[in-house]
């Protein structure tokens, strides 16, 4: 398999990633906002929405060469996982995928980073023009038509299935959003010169476009619908850049790890992060698109939040160091000193 290195957007310690190595803390990373009623009681918008204590788990090996740590396990919709392998001081990463009931392996594959899809995992491939492609639960790959070369392509979150790609030209920058199986379905062209970074699709199906001049990130707002662009304007600093869709509309923004802000469509600036972001590594919709899931930056608790803000409760996943969600409601957690064991419980928060 080949592949190409990029500025990868979107792949951090994070939702659909598991950081690997440590011992399982049994303590939330987490500080959610006390928003419930004096009493203590349950809000009206967490009905339904803690789920039960998690059940019996299975348990299998992402096995690499000797020595390799295993950082990263991303979930499809149809339970198969994926879990990477990699040397210590390399990005390279080779993916081992698994399906349910997770008896074996199912195939592999390689590439730096992957965004699961319901079925199967999108990422860029080859050299030195890269693709938009699809890897199947077999390892399989469909690549489709070259979308710019290494380097000057990154891909991000949309609000539903399928992916967003930035690539960067000398005198414009193109956004393309795929389906789910990775075929280009609406683009729009921005004149300029642009470096790109990370972007994320509204639910309205507006695209926020991030872009750096070296650790300096600006913003643009992209009608695919349209094809037209709103002003750049300016988001902040930092040399790792992520953004994720919100359930209510709008996009968050990471930087370095901190959750900078929130802006919404046709916005021009950064509000406040939402205050139940707080200092998670990630978060993920769960319980049918109802809930987050906030994933800790280590340790085996994911808070329930409402799109509202309200904090519903904890669960926690025992023996793990920690814990990331399939885009079907599984629960993935890493043990081990290298990370390599893989705990997955099914559905838990579907």
């Amino acid at each position: 398999m080949r592949w190409a290195g990029w500025w990868w957007a979107g792949v951090f310690c994070s939702v659909s990633v598991a950081c690997g190595g440590g011992s399982p803390s049994g303590n939330a990373a987490i500080t959610i906002p006390d928003a419930g009623p004096a009493d203590g009681g349950p809000q009206a918008d967490c009905s339904d929405l803690l789920p039960a204590p998690p059940g019996a788990a299975v348990t299998f090996d992402v096995v690499g060469n000797p020595g390799e740590i295993c950082t990263t396990a991303i979930g499809d919709g149809e339970g198969v996982i994926a879990g990477d392998s990699q040397p210590a001081s390399e990005s390279l990463k080779r993916w081992f995928e698994f399906g349910p009931p997770y008896g074996g392996r199912s195939g592999s594959f390689q590439a730096p980073g992957i965004i699961a899809q319901p079925k199967g995992f999108i990422g860029l491939y080859g050299a030195p023009m890269v693709s938009v492609s699809l890897w199947d639960s077999g390892g399989r790959v469909m690549p489709t038509a070259p979308v710019g070369d290494a380097g000057h392509v990154v891909l991000g979150r949309a609000s539903g299935s399928g992916v967003i790609s930035l690539s960067a030209s000398s005198t414009e920058l193109a956004v393309r959003k795929h389906d789910a199986e990775a075929n280009e379905v609406a683009s729009a062209t921005v004149s300029g010169a642009f470096t790109p970074r990370a972007a994320a699709e509204d639910g309205s199906g507006v695209v926020l476009a991030l872009t750096g001049s070296g650790t300096t990130i600006s913003g643009l707002w992209v009608d695919l619908a349209k094809g037209t662009a709103g002003q750049s304007f300016a988001v902040g600093t930092g040399s790792a850049v992520a953004a994720r869709p919100l359930l209510g509309g709008g996009v968050a923004v990471q930087l370095d790890g901190r959750w900078a802000g929130s802006v919404a469509p046709g916005e021009s600036a950064l509000r406040p992060a939402p205050a139940w972001l707080g200092n998670v590594a990630d978060f993920a919709p769960v319980r049918g698109g109802k809930a987050y899931a906030l994933l800790p930056q280590s340790g085996n608790v994911v808070g329930i939040v409402s799109p509202e803000g309200t904090s519903c409760g904890s669960v926690t996943f025992p023996g793990v160091s920690n814990v990331t969600v399939g885009l079907d409601g599984s629960a993935i957690g890493g043990s081990g000193t290298r990370g390599c064991t893989k705990v997955v419980w099914r559905n838990v928060l579907r």
